[in-house]
């Protein structure tokens, strides 16, 4: 493991003891999972080439698909894809009185790149793109990146505005987005920044009315992006993400299960008729650049009554293959189920930690026998199998490195002792988080 920053080796540490998944420095905590990542970099060379990808991640409570959305989120930051994540929940979902609208505006204020990974990266994308449109033009003179407004270089960027955006303007919703990238491109070059910001604000689904999204570009016949045509634009943003020169638009969604949760019929197909538009562009060539990956339990796709599998479009196409099994795992499905960590993995996770916790606080008092018998402890308890997760043998251990590397004059077995009771009570009090 690659020696962490202080800065880091903390986040990481205090995302751990709250139970949450650190945003950065995941790579610390990298174990298992091999195989799907393995695939997942090879959905991300789909995106590159032009494909599209829709992956539903599914495991239960703590068995790390936050984790692995986010360690694939780092990663293809780092490969120069751009990436916008949201959890989903009650008033963000797929569709239904404007709360997909509202999805798709938290994505798009959240876009990060590898130079902006905390978000707010949408003005970069678009600069990066007029940038190359700039070069484009110049191309087309025979000279270097050309300034200057003369009629010879307006002629050419008007000629590779064109050639850029022609692609854009034949996907549903094009016309209107081509409008005001071109809006934003004259409002850049004319230092108008009220414009600009205009254009970002239609960008992000900020306008609620016509007259508004009007008035503010000047651009009499645009249209704001409503609840029905925001996945539209979503995948408008993938093409000019590769335009720009990124390597295509990822997006993660977590939180799968406030969809199953929805408890009327009709507004819970409505948000799995938006997944079944997702699959189907995504199987059949219609989403160049764009990967989705949405993470939730497993019931969120099993249940016939409420899950996915009520939805019989979404069951055809999301039945296991029937040649798989657990030794026999075809991880090209669009359902990627994640095992529960093995013992093994867990006690390599948990030296991990023991090794970032001590390199931080400069030593450690927990030997790597202290952690194989904190580890064996806690799968010698009762339906440990079932209830044990990463996530609740993490936060315990951090506590228990807390407490000893504080109090010297403890002792360690005592401690460990109360990290496994910390384990077993937390089993009846997130048992019902997803």
């Amino acid at each position: 493991m690659s020696e962490a920053a202080p800065r880091e080796a903390q986040a990481v540490l205090q995302s751990l003891q709250a139970g949450v998944v650190p945003r950065s420095g995941l790579h610390h905590l990298a174990v298992g999972r091999v195989a799907e990542l393995r695939q997942a970099l090879a959905e991300l060379d789909v995106l590159r080439a032009g494909g599209g990808v829709f992956k539903i991640v599914v495991g239960d409570y703590g068995s790390g698909k936050t984790f692995f959305l986010s360690l694939l989120r780092q990663v293809a930051l780092a490969r120069g894809y751009v990436v916008a994540d949201a959890d989903l929940a009650p008033d963000l979902r797929l569709r239904g009185e404007s709360r997909g609208l509202a999805t798709y505006a938290h994505l798009t204020a959240h876009l990060a790149t590898e130079g902006r990974p905390d978000g707010g990266a949408l003005p970069v994308m678009l600069d990066r793109w007029a940038d190359r449109v700039r070069v484009g033009a110049s191309a087309r003179l025979g000279e270097p990146v050309a300034v200057g407004r003369s009629p010879a270089l307006a002629t050419a960027v008007d000629h590779e505005l064109r050639a850029r955006l022609r692609p854009l303007a034949d996907q549903p919703s094009g016309f209107g987005f081509v409008a005001v990238l071109r809006r934003y491109y004259e409002a850049a070059l004319a230092a108008e920044e009220d414009v600009a910001v205009a254009c970002l604000r239609f960008l992000r689904g900020e306008f609620r009315t016509a007259s508004e999204a009007r008035s503010s570009l000047h651009l009499p016949g645009v249209v704001p992006i409503t609840d029905s045509t925001w996945y539209e634009h979503l995948r408008l943003l993938a093409l000019l993400a590769a335009d720009a020169g990124y390597a295509g638009l990822l997006v993660l969604l977590d939180e799968g299960v406030n969809l199953y949760r929805i408890s009327q019929p009709e507004a819970r197909a409505a948000n799995y008729e938006v997944l079944l538009r997702l699959l189907n562009d995504a199987l059949q060539g219609r989403a160049p650049h764009l990967g989705v990956y949405l993470a939730g339990p497993p019931e969120m796709v099993s249940d016939s009554r409420r899950g996915l599998y009520s939805y019989p479009a979404l069951r055809s196409r999301l039945h296991a293959n029937p040649f798989a099994d657990a030794t026999h795992r075809d991880l090209t499905q669009p359902v990627l189920p994640l095992p529960t960590l093995s013992p093994d993995e867990l006690l390599a996770l948990l030296l991990k930690v023991r090794v970032l916790h001590g390199a931080f606080y400069g030593s450690t008092r927990l030997s790597e026998a202290d952690t194989h018998a904190f580890l064996g402890h806690l799968l010698a308890r009762p339906a440990a199998e079932r209830f044990l997760t990463a996530r609740e043998t993490l936060r315990s251990f951090v506590h228990a490195l807390n407490i000893v590397v504080q109090n010297p004059d403890l002792d360690t077995a005592s401690v460990l002792s109360d990290a496994e009771a910390e384990v077993a009570e937390s089993r009846f009090v997130d048992v019902d988080s997803p």
